[in-house]
């Protein structure tokens, strides 16, 4: 337990450290902006592929037999 809250004060510590100092900020607009990059691309190869639907196509071997309850 006090190995927990010797970790809990450093982490605390570190973390104020970081956000005064503005580093969690460009982190995550680092993190956001990468998102959005991969997201662009990624529309872009459906785009490409000629596949306008995303939903999976299920098969008469996965779909079960009987409705589920709701």
């Amino acid at each position: 337990m006090i190995r927990t809250l010797i970790f809990g004060a450093i982490a605390g510590y570190v973390g104020k450290k970081l956000y005064d100092e503005g580093k969690l900020t460009e982190f995550k607009n680092d993190l956001v902006g990468r998102y959005n990059d991969a997201k662009t691309k990624l529309d872009e190869q459906r785009a490409d592929s000629g596949s306008t639907s995303t939903s999976p196509i299920v098969s008469s071997n996965t779909a079960p037999s009987v409705p589920l309850p709701h």
